[in-house]
């Protein structure tokens, strides 16, 4: 396997610690397992239908695209060697994420924010097709005092109906009072299986804004793992999900406090319809002897057929006393009071109904700080993802 690191053309890290890194990876994997479906974590997820074997061991025939507008400062090797650490230290018992890491064929490794006053949008875009199994590992550092606007997009293509995996680990790495805003999108075809796994530190007085629109695959598992590691460190973490037909997504977050006065704020809004089925699952874990810790956490679901399925499941874990913690669920189908409300003001039903829809999930939108371009885009993409539900 050719070993390599993209980053920008005038810097590269040592592929010696890269390769390292990799080889460590390779000998944690080797003392997993392959996921039981009796373990908590995939107990919903349908592992007996998925033939990992096959899947992953098929030829690469897919072929992958990457572009980027990213500009990338310089990193030393010893902060590098710190950040594969952590992110070692953070999936050691994650298989799909080792698993990803072992077998990704390039590494992109970007430290953004080496532009003073610089307030632009970085793009990311990762695009593969065709068949076989694809992984792609993402690691962004952002300096101290640093303040970065990226998206970073996945989407995928097929060349036929033939089932084939997508593996893949984010790790985004904060240092102290510096800020990200981030858009991640992903958008498959009707017959990926897609694992991801994404990371985060903080360190003190950092604030990591993490908007996320998941759309499309046939079966997908999705983990977050942000660590609030820093005093004064700040998350806000804002997801967007559409489904339909049989599609299946199974998503689980784990929020760690680990320092004082930080915050947390969790919200994922997700639109089944057909024969689709979304599960979100909120952990939130606040260790012992913490103070001013603010964390809140919501899960609201709407159905659009009778078939599809959503579950929302809430699960905190505070054993710290000065803590200030709320969540809430709803799973729903739209509200009938609003919907004869503004029929009786003239509207269709189809009229009313996309109003509501798009109510649903428009504030999340909105309040994102990016350009209208980027935000009439996934308008679009997710006003589409619930035009193409199949009828009858």
């Amino acid at each position: 396997m050719n070993v390599s690191l993209l980053r920008n053309e005038t810097s590269r890290l040592d592929q010696g610690l890269v390769a390292s890194f990799r080889e460590k990876a390779k000998s944690l994997l080797g003392t997993l397992s392959f996921p039981k479906g009796d373990e908590e974590v995939w107990r919903k997820f349908p592992l007996n239908q998925f033939h990992f074997p096959e899947l992953s061991s098929e030829p690469l025939t897919s072929s992958v695209e990457v572009k980027d507008s990213i500009f990338a400062s310089e990193i030393v090797s010893s902060k590098a060697s710190e950040i594969f650490d952590e992110l070692l230290e953070s999936c050691k018992s994650d298989f799909f994420a080792l698993y990803g890491l072992v077998h990704a064929k390039e590494y992109y490794f970007y430290s953004l924010g080496g532009q003073d006053g610089k307030d632009e949008v970085e793009d990311w875009n990762f695009h593969f097709k065709g068949e076989g199994s694809v992984s792609s590992v993402f690691l962004l550092h952002v300096p101290k005092n640093k303040k970065v606007r990226l998206t970073e997009n996945y989407s995928s293509s097929t060349v036929s109906d033939k089932l084939h995996l997508f593996t893949s680990v984010s790790f985004y790495d904060l240092e102290d009072a510096s800020c990200l805003d981030l858009v991640l999108t992903e958008d498959y075809d009707p017959d990926l299986y897609h694992f991801r796994s994404v990371f985060s530190r903080q360190a003190k007085d950092s604030k990591l804004s993490l908007y996320s629109f998941p759309l499309g695959g046939f079966r997908g598992k999705t983990f977050y793992f942000p660590k609030l590691s820093g005093k004064g460190s700040e998350l806000n973490l804002s997801a967007v999900t559409a489904l339909n037909q049989r599609e299946w997504n199974d998503v689980e977050a784990l929020v760690t406090h680990h320092a004082d006065h930080t915050t947390s704020k969790l919200s994922y809004k997700t639109i089944v319809t057909d024969k689709s089925h979304h599960i979100f699952t909120g952990n939130l874990h606040i260790p012992p002897n913490l103070k001013k810790v603010v964390a809140h956490q919501e899960s609201h679901n709407l159905s659009l057929d009778k078939k599809a399925r959503a579950e929302a499941n809430p699960k905190l874990e505070v054993f710290s006393e000065d803590v200030s913690c709320t969540h809430g669920a709803t799973v729903g189908d739209i509200d009938e009071e609003q919907l004869f409300y503004l029929l009786s003001r003239g509207l269709s039903p189809e009229d009313a109904k996309s109003l509501l829809v798009s109510a649903f999930y428009g504030k999340a939108i909105a309040e994102l700080p990016f350009p209208d371009s980027l935000k009439e885009t996934l308008e679009t993409r997710i006003h589409s993802k619930i035009s193409g539900r199949k009828i009858g």
